[in-house]
């Protein structure tokens, strides 16, 4: 049986406190990625830079997870159909009718280009659940 996926929350910084709570800060959904002149080189592409937020944080609360179940954070390119990296966690005791509460630090996300992005949660080969990211260039830059 698969866990039921109840929150995923990116963010770029997770404290938990002496009682267990999780204080959430800096939620994001989008990525600004600011393009710079291209080398003195002629002929060079433009570059791009900014995209690399820090190293984020996923909150994950999950319920109906049974003992010894693994989990897979991806985090894929929509775009381009590829995943970029991918972190296994296993949970060791799982509950059927309480709440498992994760707090995953990511590395930082490199985002190549312009598009959409996704953190997954996948088990068992089957997607769970995901969260969004879009990646645009910022016309003020």
């Amino acid at each position: 049986m698969k866990p039921v996926l109840q929150a995923l929350v990116l963010a770029e910084k997770i404290w938990k406190t002496d009682t267990g709570q999780k204080i959430i800060a800096g939620t994001f959904n989008a990525i600004t990625l600011q393009e710079r002149p291209a080398q003195p080189q002629e002929g060079q592409p433009a570059v791009l830079r900014g995209g690399v937020p820090g190293s984020p944080y996923a909150y994950i609360s999950l319920t109906d997870v049974c003992d010894s179940t693994t989990i897979e954070l991806q985090f894929v390119s929509l775009s381009r159909n590829r995943v970029l990296f991918e972190k296994k966690i296993l949970i060791e005791r799982g509950t059927r009718l309480g709440t498992i509460e994760i707090v995953a630090p990511l590395p930082p996300l490199k985002v190549p280009e312009p598009g959409t992005y996704a953190l997954e949660i996948v088990c068992e080969g089957e997607i769970i659940g995901s969260s969004k990211i879009i990646a645009e260039l910022d016309d003020n830059a």
